[in-house]
């Protein structure tokens, strides 16, 4: 676990907590079986991401996920769910520039908007804001808004929960907008 990513996100605490919670024997064969639907599991779905040195994407929610680095370091800010889901107004305030009402690429909105004491103060007391190096996993509760930005050359492998063969990301499906 990233020992600078604190606290854990609850979905992370909890699994600490009790790793089998969720998790049955079947009667018969004597094995653990999940009381997770279908369209819950992770899929056999992996992808390979290589990005150069501030490269990533800007704030952005989805599914569980999981993002294990291979090479290099990510910086990640991520911020509950429960901050934003009834109040977009508080998530533009949070992810645009209040100006120009733009997205920034990240490394920009870390440079430009995260100083602003209001973000700043968001993000500590109701988020994360972490390095992942090599060999770490970060995982991304359900729909958490995230941002990430590569420190050098990166490479790193993903999963999101309940994408199927062929059900990749495409670009498009980061670009958030609200309106």
């Amino acid at each position: 676990m990233l020992e600078d990513c604190h606290p854990f996100p609850m979905p992370t605490r909890a699994y600490l907590a009790n790793p089998e919670a969720g998790a049955t024997y079947a009667l018969a064969k004597k094995r653990k079986v999940r009381k997770t639907p279908d369209r819950e599991i992770w899929r056999d779905h992996l992808a390979i991401s290589i990005g150069s040195d501030l490269s990533g994407l800007t704030f952005h929610h989805h599914r569980e996920a999981w993002n294990t680095v291979l090479f290099g370091s990510k910086r990640w800010i991520l911020w509950d769910n429960a901050r934003f889901k009834h109040n977009v107004t508080r998530q533009r305030r949070m992810t645009r520039d209040w100006d120009t009402h733009e997205h920034l690429a990240g490394h920009e909105w870390i440079r430009r908007l995260y100083p602003e004491p209001e973000r700043t103060e968001e993000i500590r007391i109701y988020g994360h804001d972490c390095i992942q190096r090599a060999g770490y996993l970060m995982f991304v509760p359900h729909r958490w808004m995230h941002m990430v930005v590569n420190i050098g050359d990166t490479v790193s492998v993903i999963s999101e929960v309940g994408l199927g063969i062929g059900d990749g990301k495409k670009p498009e499906d980061f670009l958030f907008d609200p309106d």
